[in-house]
This record gives C-alpha cells, structure tokens and sequence, in this order.
C-alpha cells in the first residue's frame, strides 16, 4: 500500500510581538503670551533623543542577532549565518552548518525566527525560545499565524545566546517539550546529499545517495504527468521535494512511521505545499517505484497547500484521485488491487457506496488493499463516465473547497451524487 497521509496531535507555539508607540498630546485654552525662543538644532534634538533612549536589553541583542542570521540564509551567505553561532563550539557550528546546507539545497524561500522569553535567563545570558516559520521553493510564503497547523511551516528550538566580542551569537541549542507535530524534519539535524533535476528536488541521507539519480530520473517522469494534472485543480508546483529514507530516519523524519505495511508518504507543509518521503529498503522494484512516486505527487498537487484539516471522510476520494494519478495512463483494471476489489463484491455484505467510510489504523493488509483498490476504480469510474476535466473539477470542488459530493457532483458532473454513486457501484461491481 502506498500511502497513508499521517495524522498525528498538532502542537502549538507562542510568539511575543514588541512594538513602540508614541503619543502626542496639545491642549490649548484662552490666549497665552510667551517669549520667541531659537528652534534647537536637528542634531541637537536627535542627541537629545539618543540620550532618552534606552540601550536595547539583552533579549532584544539577541533578536535582533536572530534575524541577522536568517537573512544571511536568503541570501546564500554561509559566513553571515555562522556568525550567529559560537565559534568556540565546534559541534554546534557544525550543526549549524550543516542545517544551512540543507535549507540551501531544498529552496528555502523564506525563514524568519518568531521569539519569546524562555525560562533560564541570567545576567548577559538569554534563554530564548523560538518559533521558525519557513518556505521551501515558494514565491509567496503564506503569513504567519498563531495556529501551529495554518500559514508556513514551523519548527520549535529552545536557544541560549550569550554575548561574544560584542555580538550575541547561539551557545546552545535543544529541543522544547512541546514541538510542532512537524518535528523532526530532515534539515534539523543530520546530513543530507541531493540530486536536483528540472522539476524535482531529491533529497536522502548519506546511505541512501546511491539511489538519488535512479529515484530523480523516475520522479522526473512522475513530475510531468502530475504537472497536468496540477493544472486542472488550479494548484500548480514551483517544485517538488522527494526525501529518502533509510529505515533509522523513516521512524523519525515528521514525527516518523511506526507501521509495517506503508512504504510511502506525502506531509503537508500547513499552507505551503506538501512534501513526498519514500522508505527506499521497500521500494526497490522499479514498477513500484514509479506508481508510488506518481501516487505521492498524485497528493502534493491535489491537496497540497490545503489547511491541514481532517480529510477523513474523503479518504476513499484522496486515496482514489491519488492512485488514479499513480497508475495514469493505466486505468484502475491494470492495478494489482483488482482482485480484492472483485473478491469485495463476492462476498455477502458487498459495498454500498463508493464514498467509503475512512480506513481504520488497524485495518489489515486485505481490507486496506480492498479500499484502496475501490477507491481507484470509483475514481476510474467517474473519469470514463462524465471526463477527466470533469473528474478533476470534482476533487477540487470537494477535496480543495471543501464541498459536499452532492453539491460538487451537480456541479461538475451536472447531476446528484446519489446517481453517480449507483452508476459506479454498478459499473464497478461489472468491470472488476
């Protein structure tokens, strides 16, 4: 099976906002007599203002060191970012070197530390904790919310900067107790090597370089079918990230897959795009690679850049649409999921509707291939029945907006869902 986007507990992060505020005020009444006196100098008012104004405190030094390291990472400059960091902590500045390699190859478009205080300050020295909201291969990075689950991607650090020759700069880096449920991405720690083609992006870790340009070449190919595709739901891709990995990062990379059966995944980034991670020790059979590939990116331009909301209910819809892309240009009679889907009608209680109710976690291997297998044949169904341009309005209208099937279905295909619900069960139940 190829996919199970993951659903786990979203976290939530804190950001402290400063700003300044002047206020004037003139109240005149009657008429008062008074002497002309000389307009003070425009230096001499700035000098006295200078003088009025408090020093910046030791969290706002820091800060503002923050930013300074984040705009060195836009801009490519690898000696501005580790000027950040302390450079007598050699392991750290190595972390962090490495992190900016990693964001530099995957695209980072945007990166901007929101901060607040952390327990543990003293003296000179401040405990920070911070929020990272960041864009990988994006034009327009969505705004920054407050919920952890809406706008960019986030992860949360727990920083100590320290003043060093007259500059703060990071002395210590952790995690906090309560991480985004992003958390561990693939750039936070660890190597990665990459491979970039025209449209894709793919990145693994050290042991899984020797399958960079065999996967770029595959998702290269995959990349130009869902291209097509993207276009028909009005969700065109800058790029697309594809990440390798081994069996140790597989149970870590997002927060990390415990389950025997899932070989794939695509992870939305909130409301900026979605990323594709493939466990390579399951996907050696090129066949395989190539349904899964086209599978994942089948996700990233049909649902990619949604609000992570609950996509439950539409999963038979999402897993369908998803395989329909995967097995394209084949239709769902080529699948290997075929015969579970006869075996499905063959038996007493046959389904009812193509619009399944979702998947359990516990679902076996049989009854997971029988819903998969379903769901790509009602895909399959409403495709040669009513048009793929149809179709495709269909997942928008529904999967993108977040329309009923009824609604969608008059819409798109001009009639109820009931009927289109009938007309594939039955057409299923004869092509299967």
């Amino acid at each position: 099976m190829e996919d199970d986007s993951p659903s786990r507990p979203s976290r939530r992060a804190l950001i402290i906002a400063a700003g300044v505020l002047a206020v004037a005020v003139a109240v005149s009444t009657g008429v008062i007599a008074f002497a002309p006196s000389r307009p003070a100098s425009v230096s001499a008012v700035r000098a006295a203002e200078a003088e009025e104004k408090e020093p910046p405190t030791p969290f706002e030094q820091a800060e503002a060191s923050l930013q300074r390291q984040a705009g060195a990472l836009i801009k490519g400059d690898e000696k501005g970012w580790l000027a950040a960091v302390d450079p007598k902590s050699p392991a750290l500045r190595a972390r962090y070197r490495t992190m900016f390699r990693s964001l530099r190859g995957l695209g980072v478009s945007h990166f901007e530390y929101h901060t607040y205080q952390r327990a543990g300050s003293k003296g000179s020295t401040v405990a920070m904790g911070v929020s990272i909201a960041f864009c990988l291969s994006v034009v327009t990075c969505p705004a920054y919310t407050m919920k952890s689950d809406n706008g960019p991607p986030r992860a949360e650090q727990a920083l100590t900067l320290k003043p060093v020759a007259g500059r703060y700069v990071i002395s210590g880096l952790a995690g906090v107790k309560d991480p985004n449920y992003l958390q561990p991405m693939p750039w936070e720690s660890g190597d990665l090597v990459f491979a970039a083609g025209r449209r894709v992006t793919v990145a693994a870790t050290p042991k899984q370089a020797k399958n960079l340009k065999r996967v770029l070449a595959v998702a290269e190919k995959a990349a130009v079918i869902n291209d097509r595709y993207a276009a028909f739901v009005g969700n065109p891709q800058q790029r697309y990230r594809v990440y390798l990995a081994d069996d140790k990062v597989w149970k870590k990379w997002y927060g990390g897959i415990d389950d025997k059966w899932t070989v794939a995944y695509a992870v939305p980034l909130n409301n900026a795009g979605t990323d594709v991670v493939l466990r390579m020790s399951e996907l050696s059979d090129r066949r395989l690679l190539e349904t899964t590939l086209q599978h994942e990116l089948g996700h990233v331009v049909t649902v990619g850049g949604v609000s992570t909301r609950d996509f439950g209910q539409d999963q038979w819809l999402s897993e369908g649409i998803a395989e329909y892309i995967g097995w394209a240009p084949r239709h769902a009679t080529d699948s290997w999921r075929r015969r579970s889907v006869h075996n499905a009608f063959a038996r007493a209680r046959k389904p009812k509707t193509i619009a399944a109710g979702e998947l359990g976690d516990n679902a076996s291997d049989k009854a997971g291939d029988a819903f998969y297998g379903l769901a790509h044949f009602a895909v399959d169904c409403m495709a040669q029945k009513y048009g793929e341009r149809k179709l495709f309005q269909f997942v928008k209208l529904t999967l993108r907006e977040d329309n009923t099937y009824d609604m969608a279905s008059r819409e798109a295909y001009g009639v109820p869902f009931k009927t289109v619900d009938q007309a594939c069960l039955s057409w299923i139940r004869k092509t299967a």
